[in-house]
């Protein structure tokens, strides 16, 4: 018992359970800090900045998985300042950006700090990927109640591949970054019937994916 006891507080566990809740609580105080941010206030800055509004979208996309700023907010603003289409196809390359930045830094780090349950898991998730890995990566990507970010720093954590990470981000993600755009583009004219077009669109890629796994689930 002593021993089990030794080993769950050695220096190493009680600085990995320190650095955890700190990225918690940072997290969390800058997910509080961002609350006043809207796309209304981003599509501002955006078209300020004139030519360089996009370039400026896409280096902030990049460093955007950093400082954990919410990526609904990109999308929206990205449609409101740029247009339904444009803005959907910057929004997907930020997007694209961001993942290829998550990924990067998490695959850097590696999986070693973390406990053996956990590295685990994240092994099976990489094996399952990998087993058929362009269709499962669309298939995560295509369900929105799962966090981008979260599945872009397991993907880096799990060492899943380059081409069928990053592939199946721009297939899973582009209809919702469509919808989201076009959303952005028409909210300030909620009359408008592309408004209800997009967001008709939006509700269905929130919907479906339900539908199809209490389907599987029933087989």
């Amino acid at each position: 018992m002593y021993l089990l006891l030794k080993s769950a507080f050695t220096k190493k566990n009680i600085l990995k359970t320190i650095s955890s809740i700190l990225i918690l609580l940072l997290i969390l105080n800058l997910q509080k800090r961002y609350s006043g941010f809207t796309p209304e206030i981003i599509q501002g800055y955006i078209i300020s900045l004139g030519m360089f509004g996009p370039l400026i979208f896409l280096g902030f996309a990049l460093i955007r998985p950093l400082i954990f700023f919410p990526i609904t907010i990109m999308y929206l603003a990205s449609g409101l300042a740029f247009g339904g289409f444009w803005g959907g196809v910057i929004g997907i390359s930020g997007a694209l950006l961001s993942a290829l930045t998550a990924h990067f830094v998490a695959n850097k780090i590696g999986i070693d700090f973390l406990p053996m349950k956990w590295r685990s898991r994240i092994c099976a998730v990489r094996d399952r990927v990998d087993e058929k890995g362009l269709r499962n990566m669309i298939l995560i990507r295509f369900i929105p109640m799962i966090s981008f970010d979260l599945i872009s720093y397991s993907a880096g954590l799990s060492g899943v591949k380059l081409k069928p990470y990053l592939l199946g981000t721009l297939i899973g993600i582009a209809p919702r970054i469509f919808a989201y755009t076009y959303v952005g583009s028409n909210i300030m004219s909620p009359g408008d019937s592309n408004f209800w077009i997009a967001l008709g669109v939006l509700i269905l890629i929130f919907v479906i994916p339900g539908l199809v796994y209490k389907y599987k689930k029933r087989k």
